[in-house]
């Protein structure tokens, strides 16, 4: 089994170091994350405006607590409940929640595109402030408007366009007017110069200002052959790159051999000691991501998103709790005692490293089993109805139970992540037993 494990080691480590230290990887994941705030306090408005204040929803309809019903005493289903006072607050408090929500995910890519030029500005080697603007310019370029006929024509724009459907789109357009953009703006020959008494900031505009006009200029060129020639019925870049791209990329996720294979890999390597989210943070940030913001928009109903793979990420825990009821090993169970408070957060370096799970060939085949199998718990509850889908954003880091309720909007959400954990604890069991055996041939030794 040692050989085994050696050589794959020999294999996958120096893969593992090189996907972790790609430097436009690591921007992207780092986009992602300077976005997760925006994200979270998006889905916390969601979570009020739909599941607290709808006066037909989980807290106040007539199918939850039925907390309208009786603050009013109206039936729900009747137009004086409509008419209400009530109803009427509850809906203008809704409506000011939704103008967070479209910042947390109706422009979810432009703000993305802005986070991750602003990263290859740094790690090209560019003015990051000058780049994220000029790339949100060319943003801006192929983002086509719409007139709006409301007694006058008013260009405007979609807002589909700046959402979850723009995800690929925004990282492509800020890839390549990044590149652009630096490339120009590292030539002499483009720079207007100042004089020494010009203000630096004055200065430095104008040395960009050539660059940003080219860079432009290109994406304006661009945009307009796209229009004109109208591929595939697309007049717009994010419509031929959703259509061609996205949408079958995001529908070939949702297979569950896919979403099986995800996650194995990303077990795979955090049983190696490397960040398995880290390693697949193109395909979370390119697939689930979007899923998940499709789901908290209400544009789709995804069963494998961001939520649903965080809602298990605290699966040691079920080896834990194995550990105390089977383990006779003092120092797994010394282990065990001093990161089971972290644990409850899903935070599993302590056991992973302590115990260690990492490169032990006890524990390699429930650790990758065990998310594999929630992954096909999961999608069958979801699909048959039992469970709804994880719609709504929450800290990976929110405990169990309460993680799945509040992303879910139901209680199920929570029991599935209970059922989850019995199931994992029955998988974490019987190698725990067969460690004690372990134990007892190397004291016998």
């Amino acid at each position: 089994m040692n050989s085994i494990v050696e050589k794959f080691e020999g294999v996958m480590m120096p893969v593992a170091a090189k996907i972790s230290g790609n430097k436009y990887l690591l921007a992207i994941r780092d986009a992602f994350s300077m976005l997760l705030p925006f994200i979270i306090v998006g889905s916390f408005f969601g979570i009020i405006e739909w599941v607290l204040l709808d006066p037909w929803g989980t807290v106040m309809g007539p199918d939850g607590l039925g907390l309208g019903e009786i603050i009013t005493g109206l039936d729900p289903t009747s137009d004086a409940y409509k008419a209400s006072v009530f109803v009427q607050t509850m809906q203008i408090i809704q409506s000011l929640c939704n103008k967070v929500v479209t910042v947390g995910f109706g422009i979810f890519s432009l703000l993305l595109v802005t986070a991750f030029s602003y990263r290859l500005g740094m790690i090209w080697k560019g003015d990051p402030f000058s780049t994220a603007l000029t790339a949100l310019g060319a943003f801006i370029i192929v983002t086509p408007q719409q007139i709006v006929m409301e007694g006058s024509k008013l260009a405007g724009f979609d807002m589909g366009y700046f959402g979850n459907k723009a995800v690929l789109t925004s990282v492509i357009v800020a890839t390549v007017a990044s590149w652009i953009f630096i490339k120009l703006s590292q030539s002499e020959k483009l720079r207007i110069k100042m004089p020494d008494t010009v203000p630096p900031a004055v200065a430095k505009s104008f040395a960009v200002l050539i660059p940003v006009l080219l860079t432009l200029g290109v994406f304006t060129v661009f945009a307009t052959f796209l229009e004109v020639m109208d591929f595939l019925g697309s007049k717009a870049l994010n419509d031929l790159i959703y259509a061609l791209i996205q949408a079958p990329l995001m529908g070939f996720s949702q297979g569950l051999g896919f979403s099986l294979l995800y996650q194995g890999i990303v077990w795979f390597f955090w049983w190696f000691g490397i960040h398995g989210h880290n390693v697949t943070a193109a395909v979370q940030n390119m697939v689930y991501m979007p899923a998940q913001l499709a789901n908290q928009a209400g544009d789709a109903s995804y069963i494998f998103s961001n939520g649903f793979f965080e809602a298990f990420l605290g699966h040691p825990l079920a080896l834990l709790i194995s550990i105390f009821l089977f383990s006779k090993r003092a120092s797994w169970r010394a282990v065990s005692k001093v990161s089971f408070p972290a644990m409850l957060f899903n935070i599993q370096e302590p056991i992973a490293f302590g115990l260690p799970i990492v490169l032990n060939p006890l524990l390699l085949v429930p650790y990758i089993l065990v998310p594999l199998v929630n992954t096909v718990i999961g999608w069958f509850v979801i699909s048959i109805g039992i469970v709804p889908i994880f719609k709504y954003v929450v800290p990976w880091s929110m405990p169990m139970f309460f993680g799945g309720m509040i992303g879910t909007g139901s209680i199920m959400g929570g029991l599935l992540q209970i059922l989850w954990l019995a199931v994992d604890i029955c998988i974490y069991a019987p190698f725990v037993i067969a460690a004690n055996r372990v134990k007892d041939e190397e004291e016998k030794e």
